[in-house]
């Protein structure tokens, strides 16, 4: 498959997620339909045009109103739906920086300790908080693929990349294959990237080891992740077999649309080509 990144500029890792085969290796992932991005505020008039050939039609912003109102997606001039659904329910970034007695206070209320924004804390909340939030997004993106979708938040790395894995999984990607999608994204947010987000968002709650914060996608991170979602999720007796397991399950149980799979399969799976049919 290809773990290219398209020439858009002002973005760093905006990537089509068509390409891999299947697991059963009948299909393959359509390209040209869902598209994953970093932030799309520093689009120039070219990038725009780029994208308008693409044949997006909608853009899902998964970031917390702190960072879209730091940075807007610049996409004035396009005939696109933009959809606002913060994976984090506004509380990673709120529209202003919270003190340490605010943040005790939320902890308190919600449960979820925000002072630890290390990456397998942040990956853990997720799961743990936002599941209904992954699924929200999953379900958008069935209902919009068909006219061509890009979905993004700021480094197109945490919050993009679990949501682009759920997606792989629920067409039967493999595994492997979904973790070097995942993981490409170190390649793709060297460099400039880093210069970049360390100069617009040293205020927007990116703290501690910058580096690893904004630009490291460890393979063994989602790894993790799929491994806990299988343990909890992953085990069916036998008078459950056919029944969901893994990330479907995991996200029907935090409200994804029963028809979302189906939906997905319709839109983005075509035929594997050069394979014809078996000879008996």
């Amino acid at each position: 498959m290809s773990l290219e990144r398209l020439e858009i500029e002002g973005t760093f890792n905006f990537r089509d997620l068509g390409g891999p085969a299947t697991e059963a290796g009948e299909s393959r992932v359509r390209s040209g339909k869902v598209f994953r991005a970093d932030g799309l505020a520093q689009l120039s008039d070219r990038a725009r045009a780029d994208i308008g050939e693409l044949g997006i039609g909608t853009v899902i912003d998964l970031r917390d109103i702190g960072e879209r109102a730091k940075l807007p997606d610049a996409l004035d001039g396009l005939d696109i739906r933009h959809i606002e659904l913060p994976v984090f329910d506004d509380h990673f970034f709120p529209s202003r920086p919270l003190s340490r007695e605010e943040m005790k206070a939320a902890a308190e209320a919600t449960g979820m300790d925000l002072s630890d924004r290390s990456l397998g804390r942040i990956y853990e909340l997720m799961i743990t908080h936002f599941g209904h939030r992954l699924a929200a997004a999953v379900d958008l993106i069935a209902e919009h693929c068909a006219d061509g979708v890009v979905f993004h938040c700021s480094a197109g790395k945490d919050r993009t990349g679990v949501i682009g894995a759920f997606l792989l999984d629920l067409l039967g990607v493999g595994r492997q294959d979904i973790v070097d999608e995942y993981a490409i994204t170190s390649t793709h947010l060297s460099g400039g990237f880093l210069e970049a987000i360390t100069r617009n968002f040293s205020d927007a709650g990116i703290s501690g080891n910058l580096a690893q914060t904004a630009t490291a996608a460890p393979p063994e991170l989602m790894h993790e992740v799929l491994d806990r979602i299988e343990a909890e999720h992953g085990t069916a007796s036998a008078k459950d077999e056919g029944q969901p397991r893994g990330v479907e399950a995991y996200l029907l149980a935090h409200g994804m649309d029963p028809a979302t799979p189906e939906r997905l399969r319709q839109c983005l799976l075509e035929s594997e080509p050069n394979r014809g049919p078996e000879r008996g």
